[in-house]
C-alpha cells in the first residue's frame, strides 16, 4: 500500500497567516488516498480531496480513461465531506466511485435513496451550493453500514474483454486471511465509534498489509478495546491526536477527540507498527504541533511502545 496525506486538519481548514504557520503540517481537512494494487481508495473528503482530484486530474490527462474508486466516509460533519464538491474527478461520466458511510439516526430505515445520498445532496442543495450532488456526471455507488455494529465487506477485481473494474462483494463464510491474499481481495472492515452524531472506523487490508482509520473519536476510556480489535497488528493506525491532555480536562471534552498520549496508549495496546495522529486542531500552528509532536514521542518511551509515533503532515506518503 502506498498512503498520501491530502489533509491533516479537523473542523476546519487552517491557511497560513502572519504570526501562524501551517506550511510544515498543512491546512487542509481530512482527506488521505490508498493506492493498493488495482484499487484507489479516498478516505474523508475533506477540503484536502479538491488537492487529491487536481493531482488525479493529471493523471487523467495523460491516460484518457476513466477509473474507479472507492471513498470511505467516516461520518457527514463538514470538514469531513466539504471538498467532495470540489472535487474535478467526480465531473467526469467516466469515473465511477463507490461511496461508503452510515445512516445517521432517524436514517436507519429503508429510504427511495440510500442515507449516504441524502447526506451528501443535502451539502450541495439549493443555497448552499449551485450544483447538486445528483447532478454530478460520474457515476455513484452507495453503501449505508449499520452505525451500532461492525460490518466486513471485500471488493474483487472484474476483467472483461476490452475493460476491467471492481465490484462489492461480501467475504466468504470462515475467510481466512490466507484466502483473501490468495485471491487478491480487498478487505474492508468498520466499527462504530464515540463522537457527536456517531463515526466509523475503516480497517482496510490488501495483501497482508493494514491500515486502520480511528479518528474523531473520544472513547470513554483509553485504550479502547473495540478500536484495539479493528487495529490488532495494523502497519499504520491513524488515530485522533486534535488536544492536549490539558485541553481534554476541560472546555474541549466531549467535543470527541483524543490526544497524542492517548493515541500513543491506543497503538500499543493494538500492537499497531506505526501511530499516525491526525485531525489537527486548526488554533494549532506549526511550533504548538511540533511541541506536542514531541511530548507524544517521548510519551511512546515512558509508556514502552516500540512503534513508530509521528503527526500527519499533508503532503506526506506512507509506504507498507
Amino acid at each position: 500500500m502506498k498512503i498520501t496525506c491530502y489533509g491533516s486538519r479537523g473542523s476546519l481548514p487552517a491557511p497560513s497567516r502572519p504570526e501562524f504557520s501551517t506550511v510544515q503540517y498543512g491546512g487542509n481537512t481530512n482527506c488521505f488516498y490508498i493506492e493498493a494494487g488495482p484499487f484507489k481508495i479516498i478516505e474523508g473528503c475533506g477540503s484536502g480531496v479538491a488537492v487529491l482530484g487536481d493531482v488525479l486530474m493529471k493523471e487523467w490527462k495523460e491516460t484518457g480513461r476513466g477509473r474507479t474508486f472507492i471513498v470511505l466516509l467516516n461520518h457527514f460533519h463538514w470538514d469531513h465531506i466539504q471538498g467532495l464538491p470540489f472535487c474535478v474527478p467526480f465531473f467526469l461520466r467516466s469515473n465511477t466511485f463507490h461511496i461508503h458511510g452510515f445512516a445517521p439516526s432517524g436514517h436507519e430505515g429503508d429510504q427511495p435513496r440510500t442515507a449516504v445520498e441524502m447526506m451528501l445532496a443535502h451539502q450541495q442543495s439549493n443555497p448552499h451550493f449551485p450544483v447538486a450532488h445528483e447532478s454530478m456526471p460520474a457515476q455513484k455507488v452507495y453503501r449505508s453500514h449499520n452505525r451500532q455494529f461492525s460490518e466486513t465487506v471485500c471488493y474483487q477485481t472484474l476483467y472483461h474483454t476490452g475493460t476491467s473494474g471492481i465490484s462489492m462483494c461480501q467475504p466468504p463464510v470462515a475467510m481466512d486471511l490466507s484466502d483473501a491474499i490468495r485471491m487478491r481481495l480487498l478487505l474492508l472492515t468498520t466499527i462504530p465509534l464515540q463522537h457527536p452524531d456517531g463515526c466509523l472506523g475503516y480497517r482496510v487490508e490488501y495483501m497482508g498489509k493494514v491500515v486502520a482509520f480511528c479518528y474523531d473519536c473520544e472513547p470513554l476510556r483509553f485504550p479502547n478495546k473495540a478500536i484495539s480489535s479493528l487495529a490488532k497488528g495494523a502497519d499504520l493506525l491513524v488515530l485522533d491526536g486534535a488536544y492536549t491532555d490539558e485541553q481534554l480536562r476541560g472546555a474541549q471534552q466531549g467535543f470527541g477527540h483524543g490526544s497524542p498520549e492517548s493515541c500513543v496508549e491506543q497503538a500499543k495496546d493494538a500492537g499497531a507498527k506505526r501511530c499516525l495522529i491526525h485531525h489537527h486542531d486548526p488554533k494549532h500552528d506549526d511550533v504548538t504541533l511540533q511541541e506536542m509532536e514531541n511530548r507524544a514521542g517521548a510519551h511512546a518511551i515512558v509508556s514502552g511502545y516500540a512503534g513508530e509515533v509521528a503527526f500527519a503532515r499533508e503532503g506526506a506518503v506512507y509506504t507498507l
